[in-house]
């Protein structure tokens, strides 16, 4: 425990670059998912939109994302000759990544509601944006939320591997802990412990969306 009290600064700010990895890539795949969701969903998509996203939705989701933060840190530079700060290269490739999936909840949810829906909304002279804003989106959002707080979940695992790219987040915090204390146990515990608080958060940001949502 006195390890740990010695290294509460250093394990504060992993924390909060944890957690600022974790905002910056959610947020990106969030926005960039649900516009690629909407536009692929097959009311609004031509055959080329749809064939185009599902072609970038097999590549980010068939690249493990590991491989896709080596790419973005090591590869990526070298084909456009700046060369990106760590962390924004590997939370952008967390970003990249997730936005697949986001991508294929989006539309799914929006494929499933009734074509009957739509027809309605246009017979009644609701415009496309419209419908999909009062009409489409708060359905589609209902059954979506809770396999995205499940992304969103899988995303705040995934920060543990800017560690590889030598980004100081919790879980590189706590190496470098072990490494001089060569005591694993209460390090590893309390980062557990701090992943589990995320979590938590989230799921209870995800409680009251859904209580508003349906009341």
């Amino acid at each position: 425990m006195n390890a740990l009290t010695n290294y509460s600064v250093l394990l504060f700010n992993g924390s909060c670059v944890t957690l600022g990895a974790w905002l910056f890539a959610g947020t990106i795949s969030m926005i960039l998912g649900t516009c690629l969701g909407i536009i692929s969903c097959q009311q609004i998509g031509s055959r080329g939109i749809i064939a185009t996203i599902r072609i970038y939705t097999f590549v980010t989701k068939g690249i493990p994302v590991y491989v896709q933060i080596l790419l973005a840190y090591f590869v990526l530079p070298q084909l456009i000759g700046i060369n990106l700060p760590a962390f924004f290269a590997a939370t952008g490739a967390l970003a990249i990544c997730s936005s697949g999936y986001v991508t294929e909840i989006v539309r799914a949810q929006i494929n499933a509601i009734p074509r009957g829906q739509w027809d309605a909304c246009f017979v009644l002279g609701y415009s496309l944006p419209q419908t999909i804003k009062r009409i489409i989106a708060p359905q589609a959002l209902k059954h979506a939320l809770p396999p995205l707080i499940g992304e969103l979940e899988q995303l705040l695992k995934s920060t543990s591997l800017l560690a590889t790219i030598g980004v100081t987040e919790l879980t590189r915090v706590g190496m470098n802990i072990i490494s001089r204390e060569l005591n694993p146990l209460p390090v590893y515990l309390t980062i557990a412990v701090i992943y589990l608080l995320f979590s938590g958060m989230l799921n209870c940001l995800a409680w009251l969306i859904n209580r508003k949502a349906c009341s």
